[in-house]
């Protein structure tokens, strides 16, 4: 049976595996084998999206059950379901107790993440990357190779911001599922001594996680986000308790044409990646002329090594080639972007899923 610790499990090793010629070692050696789990990624991917649609993750939350059993519960086709939860296995999802008939199946860390209940469940991720709008716009990445045109665009006929403007449910489950991705928020209001008294003024905050979290770390701290009028109402709710108090204001506006004035520090967090360097350079501009003497920018993004290739920074760097017309960049590209606006970069601290802080302040 597996080894149960908290939402986590533990497996003996494949019997199988164990027994067979050169085991996993001979199998990962074997380029064809390497590619071919690559190829099929996709549908192991796909196989997630499923399980957490039919709910597998949260009724597993109990504990292991087997196929028949869950099959019950959902009134699905057991056998079809319990091919599912196999594939799953596989994608490191489930583990599953060989040795029983039918088999008895349970979440392991990396499932655990996706119940409905999960501190910093990526359920909502999940759910988000498995849109058909996010594939027809991946299935124009090579046409956009060829030509350089804009793949999303290519897809839909038009932006993904303007898409989304248009069609509030999608907006509404597309914020949701960036804001789940967002772990390493958590280490920012450590990450920067903010002044007592700070101003901190979110940029395009989304749903307003990151700047309650750094009102609540600094109870002196006051601050005002900055969003689009459809993606207003979500980060009242998350900003109530600061609202309430007096020390927070939600702004519906484009940062495309302004920013609030007076602020000590200016949170961007994963706002650059999704432009180009020209439209980069004129926001890092008004940031830099509106906030109060002293100030910082402070900048969340997937920075590019110059040597490596860290799996996360590169493939978010492809998703916005095919999503918007960004881009991630490296150090030296964002010193030379900030320099153009006027600032200069002053420290970049890494953070967790290959995120860092930079913080910049006028030349």
């Amino acid at each position: 049976m597996p080894l149960i610790a908290g939402s986590e499990v533990q497996m003996d090793p494949d019997p199988l595996e164990q027994d067979r010629p050169g085991g996993a070692e001979a199998a990962a050696a074997d380029p064809r084998d390497g590619l071919m789990r690559l190829l099929v990624g996709p549908w192991l991917f796909g196989a997630v999206g499923a399980a957490v649609r039919l709910g597998v993750p949260d009724l597993l939350a109990g504990g292991p059950r087997t196929a028949r059993e869950l099959a019950a519960e959902m009134q699905a086709d057991a056998d079809s379901l319990y091919r599912l939860l196999r594939a799953l296995v596989a994608a490191g999802v489930l583990a599953e107790d060989t040795r029983g008939a039918p088999g008895v199946f349970a979440l392991t860390g990396q499932g655990a993440l996706l119940r409905r209940d999960a501190p910093g469940s990526l359920r909502p991720l999940a759910l988000l990357y498995s849109e058909r709008y996010f594939a027809d716009a991946w299935e124009r990445l090579a046409e956009a190779v060829r030509t350089g045109d804009q793949a999303f665009e290519l897809a839909h006929g038009t932006g993904v911001f303007d898409f989304l403007a248009a069609r509030p449910e999608e907006a509404a489950r597309y914020t949701e599922g960036i804001a789940a991705g967002s772990a390493f928020l958590s280490e920012v209001p450590g990450a920067f001594a903010f002044p007592d008294k700070a101003r901190v003024v979110d940029v395009g905050g989304g749903d307003g996680g990151l700047l309650a979290s750094v009102l609540r770390a600094h109870p002196a701290a006051t601050g005002v986000l900055l969003e689009l009028p459809a993606a207003v109402a979500e980060a009242r709710e998350a900003l109530a308790g600061p609202i309430g108090e007096g020390r927070c204001e939600v702004a519906a506006g484009d940062f495309t044409e302004a920013v609030p004035e007076r602020g000590d520090a200016y949170l961007l967090c994963r706002v650059l990646h999704n432009w180009d360097d020209e439209a980069c350079r004129a926001l890092l501009s008004r940031c830099a002329r509106a906030m109060a003497g002293g100030g910082a920018v402070l900048i969340l993004e997937r920075v590019l090594p110059d040597h490596g290739h860290p799996p996360l920074s590169l493939a978010f760097d492809l998703h916005m080639m095919v999503m918007t017309r960004g881009r991630e960049r490296t150090l030296a590209e964002y010193r030379r972007l900030l320099a153009a606006a006027g600032l200069r970069l002053e420290e970049a601290r890494p953070l967790a899923s290959e995120m860092s802080l930079l913080v910049a302040r006028s030349e």
